[in-house]
């Protein structure tokens, strides 16, 4: 489902910095939980004093400035002055959140649940019948057995994941005799028909259309959607500009395609400029990093529970389109 198109007023320009935390490469079901995407709008010049008064603050001397270091605990003061409410990023910067295990979910549910399945820079959360699936699954698996979730995942990730060669058709069977055997450990009937409408031939029918015709933007990244919400975003202020961390996920082609549904989707902005960048050349690149591993260290801290001390406030950071369930959010 395509966003709605409306009338936008044109007005202005906008260049944004940004830079990603927990890049998965298309693993999904990994170790890493949460992908974090940042998007700075700042002067170089105050990008460069600010970036130079962090590593003052932290000691970095002349060091590429990364955000492992404010996620120490001796860091935590910098990372608060850096990140909170009334910090100089305030207004300035906003991080797209991914739960990287819902987010593959809600992509598995749309190749197998739908006929149509988007390209890969449309957000997971744009058709709202195969996201509700997948935050159903998603609220499931934590109550399967430790073996069970580890074979569901593993398969779900094989599943998705396409490469030049494609994939066996092997793992579409593979798929179908994991949820089948899964099923049959569980005891509430509700659980096992929600399972069952993911293993169905009309699923398997559609992930084997999948793997003969792939999406030319590969759906396992979660960096493509992240990146259209960043450019949509700032289009609130007129035609965007991206400087982004080098990054070989983002092609000429997969960055055009972003340019060129901008202006479907609001008439009037353009995506005037596209540049990749080493972070240590820009400032304003490295405080992007910054502030996307903060804001990733946080919610996986509140995911997880596993936070050692309070945490620094990055609510007000996180985009309401993030896709994170625990957080509320729900709709790009």
């Amino acid at each position: 489902m395509r966003p709605e198109t409306g009338e936008h007023e044109v007005r202005g320009a906008v260049e944004i910095a940004c830079d990603e935390s927990g890049f998965v490469g298309g693993s999904l079901f990994g170790g890493t939980r949460v992908f974090a995407h940042a998007s700075v709008c700042l002067d170089p010049d105050a990008a460069t004093a600010l970036a130079d008064e962090v590593r003052t603050r932290t000691g970095s001397g002349s060091d590429e400035l990364k955000a492992s270091r404010l996620n120490r605990p001796w860091g935590q003061p910098v990372a608060e002055w850096l990140c909170g409410p009334d910090g100089p990023l305030q207004g300035r910067a906003v991080v797209h959140v991914t739960d990287t295990r819902l987010f593959g979910l809600a992509r598995l549910a749309q190749v197998l649940l739908t006929d149509s399945p988007p390209e890969g820079w449309w957000s997971a959360q744009e058709d709202p019948a195969t996201w509700d699936e997948a935050l159903r699954l998603h609220a499931l698996v934590p109550r399967l057995s430790l073996a069970g979730q580890r074979r569901i995942l593993e398969c779900a990730r094989d599943v998705l994941w396409v490469n030049r060669n494609r994939r066996r058709r092997e793992s579409i069977e593979s798929w179908v005799d994991v949820v089948a055997a899964v099923k049959a450990g569980l005891d509430d009937a509700g659980d096992r028909c929600l399972l069952a409408r993911w293993a169905t031939p009309d699923s398997v029918r559609r992930a084997r259309d999948y793997h003969a015709d792939p999406p030319t933007s590969p759906l396992t990244e979660p960096l493509l959607p992240a990146l259209r919400w960043a450019v949509h975003h700032w289009s609130a202020h007129g035609d965007v500009s991206v400087v982004h961390d080098e990054q070989s996920v983002l092609t000429p082609a997969r960055v055009a395609a972003i340019a060129e549904e901008l202006p479907v989707s609001l008439p009037g902005r353009r995506l005037t400029g596209f540049v990749r960048v080493d972070s240590r050349q820009d400032a304003r690149v490295q405080l992007a990093d910054l502030v996307a591993g903060v804001v990733r260290r946080g919610v996986e801290d509140r995911l997880s529970g596993s936070a050692s001390g309070p945490a620094v406030p990055v609510g007000h950071l996180v985009a309401d389109g993030s896709a994170v369930a625990e957080l509320g959010a729900r709709r790009a």
